[in-house]
């Protein structure tokens, strides 16, 4: 065979040897593609959003306060943001790079007032009851009270006002009864702070409380009537009878 004619023989492999070097290079790319995707970590590094809570003061009820979420939620930079009734705070997920002052301008604009972090939200306090009246706070926290026909007041109609701070219908229900209060002598007030639907509170209260303001009258002779909702007129009735 003439130089001109001359070509190199491939080599040949064996099924082993080709596995073996196909092995190889999948590592090789394998460890490549590692090096890569931490190298463009580095460069443009991933961050997470954020978890926020916001007390917030001067809400006025739960209707309030799951509008301000609702308007919160549609800022930019937003994700979500989820009003706790009972606490009166809004956790809020804000995207990254996005500062809390958002949250509290809106909350401002809105007429409240926000803080970060849990623990001190309020709603917006109610007016004091007429001096003179007979009114009680019989429980802040939900808790059980016993047998309501054990504390009703000999010779006056008593009102229990199974009420919770968020309730907005409850605030109405109140303010009647500031009213009643204020010109006549023969009505008590005895007002109870359910908290939410779970409390032992409402466990005592049982099947009969499904809705608040839920409120209870006893006449002066002891008949129990009970009943739901703002309803001056129902309760202007249980008010009449004896």
């Amino acid at each position: 065979m003439s130089a001109a004619s001359f070509a190199p023989r491939s080599p040949s492999l064996s099924p082993a040897d080709l596995n073996a070097f196909r092995a190889r290079f999948l590592r090789a790319a394998s460890g490549a593609a590692i090096v890569l995707l931490a190298s463009l970590t580095l460069a443009h590094p991933v961050h997470a959003d954020r978890l926020q809570v916001f007390s917030v003061r001067g809400v006025e009820d739960v209707n309030q306060g799951e509008q301000l979420a609702d308007d919160i939620s549609r800022l930019p930079g937003i994700h979500r943001a989820r009003f706790e009734k009972v606490r009166a705070e809004l956790t809020v997920t804000l995207a990254n790079g996005v500062g809390d002052s958002v949250v509290l301008e809106a909350l401002a604009q809105a007429g409240c007032q926000g803080s970060i972090g849990p623990g001190k939200g309020a709603y917006r306090a109610v007016p004091e009851y007429p001096p003179g009246a007979d009114v009680k706070l019989l429980t802040t926290d939900g808790s059980a009270v016993g047998p309501l026909d054990k504390l009703r007041v000999s010779g006056k109609y008593t009102v229990f006002d199974v009420f919770a701070i968020w309730c907005g219908p409850c605030h109405l229900v109140d303010a009647r009864l500031r009213e009643l209060c204020a010109t006549r002598r023969d009505l008590a007030v005895r007002r109870l702070n359910v908290v939410d639907f779970d409390s032992p509170l409402a466990v005592q209260l049982g099947y009969r409380l499904t809705a608040l303001p839920h409120l209870i009258v006893y006449t002066p002779a002891g008949k129990r009537i009970e009943f739901e909702g703002y309803d001056p007129e129902a309760l202007d009735a249980a008010l009449a009878k004896k």
